[in-house]
């Protein structure tokens, strides 16, 4: 098929790298594969609308995890 990234998740794929490949730090976050099923184009916006839901959480993580003081 040659889909990847949310085309592919929006076919019903779970697969993403921050999850497959645990690349940087992103093991030590909390986070879901956003997928869905019917792979149309409303499909691949609704995903991506929730993998940046994922990614605020990701974000909140993070900001969790620094020490204090100035930045």
């Amino acid at each position: 098929m040659g889909l990847s990234g949310p085309m592919l998740r929006a076919s019903g794929i779970p697969w993403d790298l921050r999850k497959v490949d645990r690349y940087e730090s992103y093991d030590e976050f909390e986070c879901e594969i956003q997928r869905q099923k019917q792979g149309d184009s409303l499909t691949r916006y609704l995903v991506r609308l929730s993998e940046m839901t994922e990614s605020i959480k990701i974000i909140q993580q993070v900001l969790e995890r620094l020490p204090g003081g100035s930045l």
